[in-house]
């Protein structure tokens, strides 16, 4: 049975970040480009897949086997956040060769987690607001419709709706990072440099003859000065 913890060289508290480490730092020896074997790479993504996900990991931890990946839906969504990314970079008419267009999109995707992440943080909050003064609200004269209330489960569903909402996107996310894993840009190589046009061919020509006539003219004797 394979070890995966030990394939990736981590301990089995290791942190989801940890794991998508510990995989970039093997991947770029194992995989087949870089003379590992195609096997190799094959068990260290795997490894990877299922120590990412939570409910898989889970399931190997308690049982050993390794649970084969349902259909990810989040790709899509994901390809459009990288889709999204790029563009924002191809329109910003910056020198391409002086960038590094990985880290790039990578530093921008973390930082729309991190946003998300704070919203949810501010979402969750609202909802317990929410259901506080739901439950505090009361109508003077029994029987009758309870309108605060019903204002109160709207702000209570919206938040909880941009919960989801937010949860969906940083799963997205989180999804398009995991591609960018297995993908790189590589340099340009610098072009070379153009051949000189006719115009300054000529006149290194001209300043060439100028100095073979200069030196002709000095090796010739002085007229004798009367």
């Amino acid at each position: 049975m394979i070890d995966l913890y030990r394939l990736l060289g981590i301990k089995r508290g290791a942190t989801k970040e940890d794991v998508r480490r510990a995989y970039r730092r093997k991947a770029k020896i194992s995989h087949p480009d870089s003379g590992g074997s195609v096997e190799a790479f094959s068990a260290l993504a795997t490894a990877h897949d299922v120590l990412s996900d939570e409910n898989r990991r889970e399931r190997y931890d308690t049982t050993g086997e390794i649970e084969p990946a349902r259909p990810d839906n989040s790709d899509g969504s994901a390809i459009e956040i990288i889709a999204q990314k790029l563009g924002l970079i191809i329109h910003a008419e910056h020198e391409l060769t002086s960038l590094d267009i990985g880290a790039l999109i990578e530093q921008a995707i973390r930082e729309d987690i991190a946003f998300r992440q704070s919203s949810l943080l501010s979402q969750s909050r609202a909802i317990e607001r929410a259901a506080r003064l739901r439950a505090r609200v009361k109508r003077k004269a029994n029987g009758e419709d309870n309108a605060l209330a019903r204002v109160l489960d709207w702000h209570e569903q919206s938040a909880k709706d941009n919960v989801k909402k937010n949860e969906a996107a940083v799963r997205a996310m989180e999804r398009a990072l995991e591609i960018l894993d297995g993908y790189a840009f590589i340099d340009e190589v610098p072009a070379e440099a153009p051949p000189p046009d006719a115009v300054s061919a000529a006149l290194l020509d001209t300043m060439q003859a100028l100095d073979e006539l200069a030196a002709i003219l000095n090796s010739q004797p002085k007229a004798a000065v009367s």
